[in-house]
């Protein structure tokens, strides 16, 4: 089975290799060839750290466990994506980076003679063959926030002996839910198995320190929406303001090729709005979000939040950026993605699903009116999670 996947992979490399650097150069970014290849000398450090996150996910994902064995350790991270590489080097300055190499045996085992790290991190889900298996039979591996969704459990199943042979390679996988560990468990034995928590409860923290001028009003903050979620809080809006007049909206569209669509359809609504690159003051009825990676420092100006991809049929974004400020979050019944997450912050009435506009509409009448305060305490949450992850990590760095 082994030498079947490396005859495929090796196959596929060379047939996609072409396409892989037309597409990156295309897209602005270099595709690091000589790194995938490993054809390049460097010095090795003592205490060498090796995290490999595949993107930008990831890397923020393990933030706050890199920021925490910095003090101890180098850190060398790999990353699968050019993007990902420029998004790492500016996130990591203390950093090794380098693209990951090809999963291939030789290629495996140059780098680790080349870095001689003291174990491999891996971040959620990246279960390659090699990097796993060939890694381990130097140094620990250790999977993070290990996440297994519902279609990869069925996919490894169809393939039992090459992912039992994978899994029971790592040393130890520090998992986010119970979920996860039940899917595991059917692959490699408990006591390889740690319930930590998620730990994008800790890296949600991270965010831009940045002003807005609220000026005492109140502010409905609607984030990574899509269409036609935009038309239900306009709707909502125009409605609450009768009884709240300096209530404002805010809009952080997921994707920013929208904004004309957005702006066309605030002006047949007759409402006046701005943009965040144009102000940072909060006078127009409804304030646009047009730039990337705000919203987690705009959330803590909300009195409610609304997360997109939850009206619209997506499966739901990322609820705990405005949970993590203590922020009462709205949510349509499309939760399907986040489904661990919002029955956590269920229980702490930390965040409320509806079935429609109307139901959402006397919701956050209501929360406006008597206001929130979060039954979680989220730091002392964070704080558990974060030494679980460390703790169980240092076992392996003695």
């Amino acid at each position: 089975m082994v030498a079947v996947y490396n005859f495929l992979y090796t196959l596929l490399v060379f047939l996609y290799l072409p396409v892989f650097v037309l597409t990156n150069r295309k897209k602005g970014y270099r595709s690091d060839i000589r790194e995938r290849f490993v054809l390049y000398s460097d010095s090795s450090k003592e205490n060498t750290l090796w995290f490999h996150c595949a993107s930008i996910g990831e890397l923020n994902v393990a933030y706050p466990v890199i920021e925490r064995l910095k003090e101890k350790h180098n850190i060398l991270i790999t990353v699968s994506s050019p993007r990902g590489k420029d998004f790492a080097l500016k996130k990591y300055p203390y950093a090794t980076v380098r693209s990951v190499p090809l999963d291939l045996p030789f290629l495996i085992k140059r780098f680790v003679d080349i870095y001689r790290p003291s174990a491999l991190i891996i971040t959620e889900g990246e279960f390659w063959l090699n990097l796993v298996v060939k890694t381990s039979e130097r140094i620990p591996v250790l999977s993070i926030n290990t996440r297994v969704s519902p279609s990869s459990f069925s996919f490894y199943r169809r393939f039992t002996p090459i992912y039992r042979k994978i899994l029971n390679s790592f040393s130890r996988f520090l998992v986010r839910s119970e979920k996860d560990l039940k899917y595991l468990s059917f692959f490699v034995p408990e006591d390889k198995l740690v319930l930590c928590g998620d730990l994008k409860f800790v890296s949600s923290s991270q965010k831009k320190d940045l002003f807005l001028d609220k000026k005492g009003k109140k502010v409905i903050v609607a984030g990574s929406t899509h269409d036609p979620e935009e038309k239900v809080l306009i709707t909502i809006y125009k409605n609450l303001r009768l009884k709240y007049p300096d209530l404002r909206l805010i809009i952080a569209p997921r994707h920013l090729e929208r904004l004309d669509q957005i702006k066309k359809l605030l002006e047949e609504e007759r409402l006046s709005f701005s943009l965040r690159t144009e102000t940072d003051r909060l006078d127009s009825d409804v304030y646009i979000i047009d730039t990337i990676g705000e919203l987690s420092g705009i959330y803590r100006y909300a009195d409610v939040v609304f997360v997109g991809g939850t009206i619209a049929p997506v499966g739901g974004h990322n609820i705990l950026e405005p949970a993590v400020e203590g922020k009462p979050v709205v949510i349509g019944n499309h939760y399907e993605k986040i489904e661990d997450l919002y029955r956590f912050l269920k229980k702490f009435n930390a965040v409320f699903s509806v079935n429609d506009g109307k139901e959402m509409e006397k919701l956050i009448d209501r929360l406006l009116e008597e206001g929130f305060k979060p039954e979680l305490d989220i730091s002392k949450y964070q704080e558990k999670i974060l030494n679980c992850y460390i703790k169980n990590i240092e076992e392996y760095l003695v």
